[in-house]
């Protein structure tokens, strides 16, 4: 335990943002050498539709991609979650048995085509030993990695906090799925992450760091894999980063079952989620300001709210949705979040603490986070994630570390 918070004590110091290093990383970046962005598995692999198998329907949903457009004349894609900014550090692979209309086997999720594609099929066999189960799972094996290189071609060391935000994100946008479509999730103990790696076929360029189980334990014994899956590589090159690789590496496999939301028409505003790039504060109440304040916050994390502007509500930080400190904070805000402009317009900003500084505590703030988009979403206001700002310069807010920030405000 002393162990694992001093490498987290290193992460946090190597990754922080000062005004210096944000002055010294004034370049633009060379679009052009992006990695690629999603993981493609051979032509001659069987694929399956999501939308031909109606026992895949809810896999539609955990990520897709929403909307298309271009940016420096390259594809940007817009999905149902945060993705560092077109970076997608994420995939998702799914091990499916006794799924009606759906062979048992080992699948990667191609979220550009919605398919399914099978890398291997299974019998008596397959991961369950490694996510601490003795008998076969019936249903899905949902198994979420991270591509380091792709986050830290543009962001470096500091990628690691904004690959775990967004492996949040997802999490909290399978939760909710899995909520809306009234599936049963079973949670996974005793994981074995270095050998769920091997076997899954991936080499030092990709990490399996969340599993969830959506279905039952059956009562038949499970064999495990008798060779590792075929490797394909996850980007078109890649550049070792040894001390981000190693620290998600030894992170362990998280499988929390976190408390989320029922949303009613959840399948319309989790496609419509956006990231939102400028405010109209007249187009939000401060009854919807009050309902944001309420969502349930996970135990790991603190949050502070600081409202920027409003009609009656004072002006100042609140702690769990009271004032504890009045007054006008726009330009200390937006200096904090690296003098992003736009969020002055925003009607207030949720500054995402946590108890201490770890991979579990990023991902439940993502989870958080999702919840936030979702919620605004629903009501009608915009909202947008920033994971970029001055470390030491939160501690004015909290005496804890700062993790993300979320701006919200009045669609314009």
């Amino acid at each position: 335990m002393i162990a694992m918070y001093l490498d987290s004590f290193a992460v946090r110091e190597d990754t922080q943002l000062t005004p210096l290093k944000v002055a010294q990383k004034t370049t633009f970046l060379e679009w052009d050498s992006q990695p690629s962005l999603f993981k493609h598995y051979p032509y001659f692999c069987y694929r399956l539709s999501l939308h031909d198998v109606p026992a895949l329907t809810w896999l539609s949903h955990v990520r897709c991609i929403t909307a298309l457009r271009s940016v420096a004349q390259n594809p940007y894609y817009q999905l149902n979650v945060p993705s560092a900014g077109n970076l997608q550090p994420l995939e998702i692979y799914i091990q499916a048995r006794n799924v009606a209309g759906v062979l048992c086997g080992i699948y990667h999720l191609d979220v550009l085509s919605e398919q399914l594609v099978l890398i291997q099929e299974i019998e008596a066999d397959g991961v369950e030993s490694y996510v601490g189960m003795e008998n076969r799972f019936n249903g899905f094996i949902v198994m979420v990695s991270i591509v380091p290189f792709r986050c830290s071609w543009k962001y470096g060391l500091r990628a690691w906090r904004y690959c775990y935000l967004d492996l949040g994100h997802q999490l909290g946008a399978l939760n909710a799925t899995v909520r809306h479509f009234g599936l049963d999730m079973t949670k996974m103990s005793q994981m074995e992450g270095e050998g769920l790696n091997r076997m899954m076929g991936m080499g030092e360029d990709e990490f399996i760091a969340a599993v969830y189980g959506i279905g039952e334990v059956g009562v038949r014994p499970v064999k495990e894999l008798k060779n590792p899956l075929m490797v394909v590589q996850p980007t078109d090159y890649t550049i070792k980063n040894e001390h981000l690789s190693l620290n998600i590496k030894k992170t362990p496999l998280y499988s929390q079952n976190n408390y989320v939301t029922g949303w009613d028409n959840y399948p319309s505003i989790n496609r419509s989620r956006r990231s939102a790039r400028e405010f109209n504060a007249s187009a939000m109440t401060d009854a919807v300001m009050g309902i944001l304040m309420q969502l349930v916050v996970p135990k790991s994390l603190e949050v502070v709210t600081i409202v920027l502007q409003a009609y009656s509500m004072h002006h100042g930080v609140y702690r769990k949705s009271r004032l504890s400190m009045a007054g006008n904070y726009h330009g200390e805000i937006v200096h904090l979040l690296l003098e992003q402009r736009f969020i002055a317009g925003a009607n207030m900003v949720l500054l995402i603490y946590a108890q201490q500084f770890t991979a579990q505590s990023h991902i439940e703030a993502g989870i958080y986070a999702q919840e936030l988009y979702l919620a605004c979403e629903e009501l009608g206001v915009g909202c947008s994630g920033i994971g970029a700002f001055y470390d030491e310069e939160a501690l004015h807010w909290s005496d804890k570390p700062l993790l993300y920030a979320v701006a919200i405000g009045g669609k314009s």
